[in-house]
């Protein structure tokens, strides 16, 4: 009973421990969580913090229709490269260019099964993203999802997705967008895989240079970029102590390809909701408000340089409005291609999805808005 009082106080359960206050110990969560691992009655892969937080640990036991691939456009003939890091499990994105110089962005269309107030919808609602944890992710959708609309899982590759039409100027800005539900294939790489192709397939060779210079376009007008290192961190809880690997990952060229991609297909959609006066969560991003003294404070060199930069910029909002996300650099941009991990990417699909097929009205703005809140 003693031992249970402090898992309590350990998980946020309970307010008050009496064997942490015999002890003369604090009682607070800390000093149980330490207390449990310092007897061995929990090891360090037993994680109090999403209990304490109140979320669930569990995944969504929810049963999901099979996705139509019927009234879609089919896309089959363009190549499509879903390009992630090694192990990806749920590949959820891929890009394409056809003989026009279009971009193509093909997100899995999550939407089609999950519409607005089902019920899978309000349980994605009340986790509000996936939660990555160093033992595993706790998933916001039900882990069944992954199979049937992954991009490139099917054996043949090909799988339903909503993708993003964009038609670019010069300058590399969206000059038109259009949302299509479709049908693709799609050939699966990683960023390793990818970067010599950068130099030898035609397609991935023109998306490279199309992003090159759309990413130089929105540093000019202002956009941050960070130069610091990633990692990949994995944790195997299976033994009886755990397995930590941990890699920085090579600042490859094909990395930069995809999230420009990414960074275009957010445009394109916020685009797209413009023109045709849709509600639309934006995600925006104002000027940092800074005094003179720190705008005029140069930055140190490297690293501390790059996390003092980061430090002074404002965190990004959802707003019903358009205004410029000033960390990218852009006049208006959506939050559009993670709609299997976060939930206001499912609400740009559930919009964005209902305009495009005329299945169902999108949202009002104080309906969305109310919902964007709740994630």
């Amino acid at each position: 009973d003693h031992l249970r009082d402090v898992e309590g106080l350990a998980e946020g359960r309970r307010q008050d421990c009496r064997l942490l206050k015999a002890l003369g110990r604090a009682e607070n969560p800390e000093n149980a969580h330490a207390l449990l691992l310092n007897i061995g009655w929990w090891t360090v892969t037993r994680v109090p913090y999403p209990a304490r937080s109140g979320i669930s640990s569990g995944v969504p036991a929810i049963r999901l229709d099979t996705p139509s691939l019927e009234g879609r456009t089919d896309l089959t003939h363009l190549t499509a490269f879903a390009i992630d890091d090694e192990g990806n499990r749920d590949p959820d994105d891929a890009v394409s260019i056809d003989d026009d110089g279009c971009l193509w962005v093909h997100v899995a269309d999550v939407a089609c099964l999950i519409p607005p107030d089902s019920e899978a919808d309000v349980e994605a609602r009340a986790r509000g993203a996936t939660l990555y944890l160093p033992d595993g992710p706790i998933p916001m959708l039900p882990p069944e999802l992954v199979p049937r609309l992954g991009l490139g899982l099917a054996e043949d590759g090909v799988g339903p997705a909503l993708s993003f039409r964009l038609e670019l100027s010069p300058e590399e800005t969206v000059l038109r967008a259009d949302v299509i539900p479709s049908i693709v294939r799609v050939q699966r790489l990683t960023y390793e895989e990818a970067e010599p192709l950068l130099q030898t397939d035609q397609h991935l060779r023109r998306i490279d240079a199309l992003t090159r210079q759309s990413g130089a376009r929105r540093l000019a007008a202002g956009a941050i970029e960070l130069d610091w290192p990633e990692a990949r961190i994995r944790v195997n809880t299976s033994g009886d102590d755990p397995d930590i690997d941990i890699r920085r990952l090579a600042p490859l060229r094909s990395r930069q390809l995809v999230a420009e991609s990414m960074i275009l297909a957010g445009s394109g959609a916020a685009w797209f909701a413009r023109e045709g006066d849709i509600p639309f969560p934006y995600s925006v991003q104002d000027s940092a408000a800074e005094d003179e003294s720190e705008a005029a404070a140069p930055l140190p060199a490297g690293l501390p340089g790059a996390y003092a930069l980061r430090r002074r910029q404002l965190p990004a909002r959802v707003s019903g409005t358009p205004a410029p996300h000033r960390g990218l650099g852009l006049d208006a941009y959506g939050r559009t291609t993670s709609p299997m991990r976060r939930y206001v990417d499912l609400l740009v699909h559930q919009q964005l999805r209902a305009a495009a097929t005329g299945a169902a009205p999108p949202l009002d703005e104080t309906a969305l808005m109310e919902r964007a809140a709740q994630a």
